[in-house]
C-alpha cells in the first residue's frame, strides 16, 4: 500500500468512518499516519460516542455542524481555515450516489477542496447505503485481516448503530478479502493517485 503521511477521512456523521473504512483507518493508524476525520454534520445525539470510537481506531476527529442547505462556499473556507489542506496527502470520503443527502454532501465538499493541490482521493464503500451503487468500481483493496476486530470494537462504541450493522460489515470485508485473496478487506474507489 502506498505511504500516506496525513490523512482526511471527510464524512457526515460520526460512525461513517466506523462503518465504512475504519479497518483501512487502523491500518493507517499502525502504520504512523496521522488521520484526521472532519465530521460535517456532527450535530447529532450519536456524537458523544466519537471519543470513544476514536481511540479505539486512533484517529482526531474535529467536528463541524453544517448540513447540505449550507452554501459550498462557506463550507469549504471555513474547512481550509481551520485545515492546512496542503499537508494532507489522501482524502477519503464519500461516493457521489450516495442516497443520503448529507453523504452526496460531503463528496461536493471534499472535491471542492482538492482543488488547490495535488491529493489522492479515495471514496468509500458507506455501508449500509453502498447497496444502492450503480457506478461504484471497487478498484483498491485494503487488508484489514488485522484490524477487523478493532474496526468491530469502534462501531459497537456507537449505541445508536443497530448491534448487527457490525457484523454485516464483517461479512462485507470477508466478501471483498475472497476477490484479493485475504480473510478481510475494505474498498474503495479511487478517483486520483499521484506517485512521484
Amino acid at each position: 500500500m502506498k505511504k500516506y503521511n496525513k490523512v482526511l477521512v471527510l464524512t457526515a456523521h460520526p460512525d461513517d468512518l466506523e462503518l465504512s473504512c475504519g479497518g483501512t483507518v487502523k491500518k493507517f493508524v499502525d502504520q504512523g499516519t496521522t488521520v484526521v476525520n472532519l465530521i460535517l454534520c456532527g450535530d447529532v445525539p450519536h456524537a458523544r460516542w466519537v471519543e470513544e470510537a476514536s481511540a479505539v481506531l486512533g484517529y482526531s476527529p474535529i467536528i463541524f455542524n453544517y448540513r447540505d442547505h449550507h452554501p459550498t462556499s462557506q463550507v469549504v473556507e471555513d474547512i481550509e481555515y481551520k485545515l492546512k489542506m496542503s499537508t494532507y496527502d489522501l482524502i477519503i470520503t464519500h461516493w457521489s450516489e450516495d442516497w443520503h443527502q448529507d453523504h452526496r454532501f460531503c463528496h461536493e465538499i471534499a472535491n471542492t477542496l482538492r482543488r488547490k493541490q495535488p491529493i489522492d482521493v479515495w471514496y468509500m464503500n458507506a455501508y449500509p447505503y453502498c447497496h444502492k451503487y450503480k457506478s461504484f468500481e471497487r478498484n483498491i483493496y485494503v487488508d484489514i485481516s488485522d484490524q477487523v476486530e478493532d474496526k468491530v470494537d469502534a462501531i459497537e462504541c456507537y449505541r445508536n448503530v443497530p448491534i448487527v450493522w457490525a457484523g454485516y460489515t464483517t461479512y462485507m470485508s470477508k466478501l471483498n478479502g475472497a476477490f484479493v485473496g485475504v480473510e478481510d478487506a475494505e474498498v474503495f474507489k479511487v478517483d486520483t493517485l499521484l506517485y512521484s
